[in-house]
């Protein structure tokens, strides 16, 4: 684990403490990660929406998934 330092606006702290977010975890360090997680995790998505938006425009990706598609179309089919 690092220590690390941080300062936060006053503003932001108010808000987190009108909101009563602060109570809601162990300790600030715990809020400050669960944050940081949530923004790794946000940016993630993001880059792999902008990743499926460039591949659906690549024509041979459409047609290996197209290929996929048809090899599995009979698998799909079945019953159990």
């Amino acid at each position: 684990m690092v220590r690390k330092t941080i300062t936060i606006q006053n503003d932001l702290l108010s808000s987190l403490e009108l909101n009563q977010i602060i109570g809601q975890y162990k300790s600030f360090s715990e809020l400050v990660s669960s944050a940081l997680q949530l923004m790794i995790e946000k940016q993630q998505k993001e880059q792999y929406k902008k990743a499926l938006i460039k591949a659906s425009n690549d024509k041979l990706y459409i047609q290996d998934m197209q290929e996929i598609e048809d090899d599995f179309r009979f698998v799909d089919s079945e019953r159990f």
